[in-house]
């Protein structure tokens, strides 16, 4: 008896602190909003900014990358350092592109640019021994994000999504890509991932590297200040531009708060390509007024090919809703499309690391940049449009006359999508 009430209690224990350790979240609450009191996405960088705790950084150049393009301008952009190197990544695997970004980070670690080096715990787990040796013994200063150890099981649910690159306090780069081989090459097959990234220069660097910033002192304590880190920016472009980061800590969720109200100052297109889309029924809703404003919505996302089914699973509960509310919505069937882009209006662009699901919105420490720059958006337009060739366009009558254990098994997985 008294040992069968031990194993009780111990069980309870458990499944209490399963329950507090999966449920600790930022928020995302559904937002209840005006249109007509929302600006023009031209005029609202200072709204956006101000609602997700940043700040509208003026004059900057974005360059955007397509695919395995945006490799060779990175490992140039190292090559080039002369004072520091900030590299964090969520995935970092055994492989080339493993094998290029060591000797790249070793080569200036060894001629004395300070070289940091910052991947998740898990995310970055396939990592070969041999090269974090090296870069070790090369000098190059790294940390693991959430490393799994008792004391921090806390922590353990969030992890850095985070992808930037910062060099010498003056380039920056945000993107989707991890440091593993399916993003080399042009997403030509499913191993071959489709990805988008974007360098800047400007004083928008600044915000990027702060982000970085609060990671590493977060994780080493120690502050990265010993090289010029952030030296006077002064304007090269003419693009004002703003962070946007969610953090595990904070009690609402800023990249959630961003794309609920850059989508509602819309006024004629919203453009979405996103691999994870697992989001909240707020979500649907949104989309659904802005449909009924006059605006066309499109919405791309994986389809046969995919890393995450049970994600993919959980979306597909909330696409009849999506046509039923008359948004275009269409499955990429090259390979895994895994860039994560937001455009309003053909003026205004998001890109970044988060995923439209709710472990991006709620959980995931994010990274992205929203530009006020027709020429950007423009080319990511295209981009969609090029991509439009490899997509199968669902059909409302098509979707709902899908078998029960389909539509069953989607609604089953959807009742977790918070933990996906």
């Amino acid at each position: 008896m008294t040992i069968a009430i031990l194993i009780t209690a111990f069980s309870t224990a458990l499944v209490c602190a399963l329950i507090a350790l999966l449920g600790r979240s930022r928020g995302t609450p559904f937002l209840q909003l005006e249109l007509d009191v929302l600006p023009e996405i031209q005029e609202a960088l200072p709204v956006l900014a101000g609602l997700t705790e940043s700040t509208v950084y003026e004059g900057n150049e974005g360059t955007l990358f397509q695919n395995g393009a945006v490799f060779p301008a990175m490992l140039a952009d190292i090559a080039a350092a002369t004072k520091s190197v900030h590299l964090e990544t969520f995935v970092w695997c055994e492989g080339t592109l493993e094998d290029q970004f060591t000797e790249a980070l070793c080569e200036r670690a060894r001629a004395g640019v300070k070289v940091r080096l910052l991947r998740d715990a898990l995310g970055g787990s396939r990592a070969s021994k041999a090269a974090l040796d090296r870069l070790t013994q090369c000098g190059v200063a790294m940390a693991g994000y959430c490393e799994p150890r008792w004391w921090n099981l806390g922590r353990f649910n969030h992890r850095t999504h985070r992808k930037l690159l910062i060099v010498d306090g003056r380039v920056g780069y945000t993107f989707g890509h991890g440091v593993s081989d399916q993003w080399l090459g042009e997403g030509e097959d499913p191993e071959h991932w489709r990805d988008t990234a974007i360098r800047l220069e400007g004083p928008i660097v600044h915000g990027l590297q702060t982000v970085f910033a609060q990671n590493w002192v977060e994780e080493t304590h120690t502050l990265p200040v010993d090289v010029l880190c952030f030296p006077k920016l002064d304007a090269v472009g003419s693009s004002p531009a703003h962070v946007v980061s969610s953090a595990s800590g904070d009690a609402v969720s800023s990249v959630a708060m961003l794309y609920t109200v850059a989508i509602a100052c819309a006024r004629r297109e919203v453009l979405i390509q996103n691999p994870y889309f697992a989001p909240n029924p707020g979500v649907v809703e949104l989309f659904a007024m802005m449909v009924k404003r006059g605006v066309r919505v499109r919405l791309m996302v994986p389809g046969k090919h995919t890393d995450s089914p049970f994600v993919r699973r959980a979306g597909c509960h909330l696409y009849a809703a999506l046509l039923e509310a008359g948004v275009e919505l269409y499955e990429y069937d090259r390979t895994l499309i895994h860039q994560k882009i937001v455009v309003i209006d053909g003026q205004w662009s998001h890109v970044g690391s988060t995923n439209f699901d709710a472990r991006s919105l709620a959980l995931n420490e994010e990274i992205g940049i929203g530009i006020l720059d027709a020429r950007i958006a423009g080319e990511l337009e295209r981009a969609f449009e090029s991509d439009l060739r490899f997509c199968r366009r669902l059909k409302l009558q098509e979707w709902r006359h899908r078998p029960l254990y389909d539509r069953a098994f989607d609604r089953l997985v959807y009742l977790v999508h918070d933990q996906l």
